[in-house]
Protein backbone atom coordinates (compact mmCIF):
# COMPACT_ATOMS: atom_id res chain seq x y z
CA UNK A 1 0.00 0.00 0.00
CA UNK A 2 1.27 3.60 -0.74
CA UNK A 3 1.76 5.71 2.17
CA UNK A 4 -1.35 7.06 2.41
CA UNK A 5 0.64 10.94 2.92
CA UNK A 6 1.07 10.69 -0.66
CA UNK A 7 -2.12 11.60 -1.57
CA UNK A 8 -2.28 14.66 0.85
CA UNK A 9 -1.69 17.79 -0.64
CA UNK A 10 -3.21 16.96 -3.53
CA UNK A 11 -6.63 16.01 -1.12
CA UNK A 12 -6.03 19.13 0.83
CA UNK A 13 -6.37 21.04 -2.71
CA UNK A 14 -9.02 19.57 -3.68
CA UNK A 15 -10.84 20.58 -0.17
CA UNK A 16 -9.50 24.23 -0.24
CA UNK A 17 -11.29 24.49 -3.74
CA UNK A 18 -14.69 23.11 -2.76
CA UNK A 19 -15.05 24.89 0.53
CA UNK A 20 -13.35 27.66 -0.75
CA UNK A 21 -10.87 27.52 2.32
CA UNK A 22 -7.39 28.62 1.90
CA UNK A 23 -5.19 25.55 2.23
CA UNK A 24 -3.13 26.35 5.11
CA UNK A 25 -6.26 26.31 7.62
CA UNK A 26 -6.52 22.69 6.43
CA UNK A 27 -4.98 20.58 8.68
CA UNK A 28 -4.15 16.47 7.88
CA UNK A 29 -6.54 16.23 10.99
CA UNK A 30 -9.29 19.22 11.27
CA UNK A 31 -12.08 17.39 11.53
CA UNK A 32 -14.50 17.97 8.68
CA UNK A 33 -17.24 19.22 10.54
CA UNK A 34 -15.09 21.58 12.14
CA UNK A 35 -15.14 23.46 9.09
CA UNK A 36 -19.04 23.15 8.16
CA UNK A 37 -18.49 20.23 5.65
CA UNK A 38 -22.15 18.50 5.40
CA UNK A 39 -22.26 14.81 4.55
CA UNK A 40 -23.49 15.73 0.76
CA UNK A 41 -20.26 17.67 0.98
CA UNK A 42 -18.30 14.35 2.19
CA UNK A 43 -20.15 12.41 -0.90
CA UNK A 44 -19.13 15.13 -3.52
CA UNK A 45 -15.48 14.72 -2.05
CA UNK A 46 -15.30 11.30 -2.42
CA UNK A 47 -16.41 11.52 -5.75
CA UNK A 48 -13.79 13.79 -6.84
CA UNK A 49 -11.20 12.20 -5.35
CA UNK A 50 -12.66 9.16 -6.60
CA UNK A 51 -12.38 10.67 -10.67
CA UNK A 52 -8.93 12.24 -9.55
CA UNK A 53 -7.41 9.24 -8.92
CA UNK A 54 -9.04 6.69 -11.15
CA UNK A 55 -10.63 4.50 -8.00
CA UNK A 56 -13.86 3.06 -6.50
CA UNK A 57 -14.26 3.56 -3.20
CA UNK A 58 -17.68 1.78 -1.15
CA UNK A 59 -20.24 4.41 -0.40
CA UNK A 60 -19.20 2.50 3.43
CA UNK A 61 -15.70 4.14 3.36
CA UNK A 62 -17.83 7.19 3.93
CA UNK A 63 -17.45 7.00 7.86
CA UNK A 64 -13.22 7.63 7.54
CA UNK A 65 -14.12 10.73 5.65
CA UNK A 66 -13.84 12.87 8.66
CA UNK A 67 -10.49 15.45 8.05
CA UNK A 68 -7.60 14.90 4.95
CA UNK A 69 -5.86 12.36 6.51
CA UNK A 70 -8.70 9.77 6.53
CA UNK A 71 -9.18 10.31 2.87
CA UNK A 72 -5.81 10.02 2.16
CA UNK A 73 -5.73 6.53 4.06
CA UNK A 74 -8.99 5.60 1.84
CA UNK A 75 -7.89 6.46 -1.13
CA UNK A 76 -4.32 4.71 -0.45
CA UNK A 77 -6.03 1.76 0.22
CA UNK A 78 -8.33 1.88 -2.93
CA UNK A 79 -5.38 2.18 -5.12
CA UNK A 80 -3.58 -0.50 -3.59
CA UNK A 81 -6.38 -2.57 -4.17
CA UNK A 82 -6.50 -1.93 -8.11
CA UNK A 83 -2.72 -2.82 -8.55
CA UNK A 84 -2.56 -6.70 -10.02
CA UNK A 85 -2.29 -8.72 -6.53
CA UNK A 86 -3.49 -6.04 -4.28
Amino acid sequence: MADPGTYVDEIRRIISFALEIPPERLADTTPFDDLGMTSRQRIQLLSRVEVAYGVSVDIDELDRLVDIRGVAEVISEAVAAQRPGG
